[in-house]
């Protein structure tokens, strides 16, 4: 019985991918708002008139966006 090679068995997840998205739609607001303040605490750090790096342009432009689409801030369109 030593030498016979066995197959590993497959066996149904019974919670499917369902319980992997909702576990994101949970914890993708508290990750977005902890990485915010982060963000908003190195921006304080900087000083006020320090230029932004392409990189910190880029950063700042994807978490705004996911701000958005989560229903963060509300920005308003126009001048008034």
């Amino acid at each position: 019985m030593g030498s016979m090679k066995t197959t590993p068995k497959r066996t149904v997840n019974s919670k499917g991918k369902g319980s992997t998205l909702s576990k994101l739609i949970v914890f993708a607001p508290i990750a977005l708002e902890v990485v915010n303040l982060m963000r908003q605490n190195q921006k304080k750090k900087q000083g006020k008139y320090a230029k932004a790096r392409k990189r910190d342009k880029a950063f700042d432009f994807i978490l705004d966006q996911a701000n958005r689409r989560l229903g963060g801030k509300k920005q308003k369109r126009g001048w008034f």
